[in-house]
């Protein structure tokens, strides 16, 4: 008996609020990542099977009519509903009629994919000092523009380790869960520049930013208190008062650290879009293929995507 295949991509996008539900973007960034996301498909399983595997030989590739994910538009939508809903794989795999086995061979093939994509459009951000530099010299061309940048630390739930030891490397105090951590730098308006290694929950905020990422001299760095003691040579530090134990704030100093707050909150909007993705908002399970350490980084680079459209649009 044949088998029928409902295609979820033509369900949801009758629906615009149920798209952007099921899958974090609207159908208008959706069609303006597809062509990318075509491009870097079709470039990968010309190379890779769908196990990830190198293929002898460059070959010609094409999705097979009996595929459960016959189009690139049902690909993407997989990819992107794993990302934005974080199922597990049994329910995502019923939800696109296949198999479990199926499931995971198409989540770590397409998110290979969708990390090319985001790449070859410029929307991943940097992951090391050296590409840092690079996107702040390419972002700040201009000489007259102003360098400000914004730093802070997020949090991911992972699940508890087995092993003791590493429980108490992994728990995070302030989060009271076992967590893994990365920096983020954004600029004013909210692109996300720069995403730090994965580390485990326990270090602390400035131990990664000491460890990680220099700022280059004549910038201007708002940070929260959790930084204190961080400031580069020839960098303006922007950052609240810090009360002193016994002590309180006068009036002045409040006001300032609001003001301070009102504009250091755009890194915590921007880390805020990033978790719409539920992949990096709830308890990862994924380990296989450096998942947990990668997917932070894909879902800044979805994020950056959707702002610049925006941008783009006013």
């Amino acid at each position: 008996m044949k088998r029928c295949i409902r295609m979820k991509y033509e369900d949801w996008k009758k629906k615009p609020t149920r798209f952007v539900a099921m899958t974090g973007i609207t159908q208008d960034v959706f069609s303006e990542i597809l062509p990318y996301f075509e491009y870097a498909h079709d470039f990968y399983f010309q190379r890779f099977d769908i196990k990830g595997k190198a293929v002898e030989r460059v070959r010609r590739f094409k999705i097979y009519k009996n595929s459960p994910l016959p189009t690139i538009e049902e690909r993407l939508v997989f990819i992107l509903s794993y990302l934005k809903l974080n199922p597990i794989q049994e329910q995502h795999a019923d939800l696109f009629s296949m198999t479990q086995k199926q499931c995971n061979e198409f989540v770590h093939s397409l998110h290979a994919v969708l990390e090319m994509t985001l790449k070859n459009a410029g929307m991943m951000p940097a992951r090391n000092q050296q590409e840092l530099l690079q996107k702040l010299e390419e972002i700040y061309a201009d000489e007259a523009s102003e360098k400000k940048l914004m730093h802070d630390g997020t949090e991911r739930e992972v699940p508890r380790p087995a092993d003791y030891e590493l429980q108490k490397e992994f728990y995070s105090g302030k989060k009271k869960k076992h967590t893994v951590k990365n920096a983020v730098i954004t600029n004013m308006l909210c692109f996300i520049i720069f995403v730090g290694s994965t580390v485990l929950g326990k270090v602390h905020d400035k131990k990664i930013a000491d460890d990680q990422y220099l700022i280059p001299p004549n910038f201007e760095l708002w940070q929260d208190t959790g930084y204190q003691g961080y400031c580069p040579s020839d960098v303006t530090i922007q950052q609240p008062i810090k009360k002193t134990k016994g002590k309180e704030l006068s009036e002045e100093e409040k006001e300032y650290n609001k003001s301070i707050s009102s504009v250091r909150v755009r890194v915590e909007h921007a880390i805020g879009s990033v978790k719409r993705m539920k992949i990096v908002r709830n308890e990862c399970r994924l380990r296989k293929g450096n998942f947990v350490n990668r997917i932070f980084h894909t879902c800044a680079g979805l994020h950056n995507f959707r702002l610049s459209i925006k941008s783009f649009e006013y």
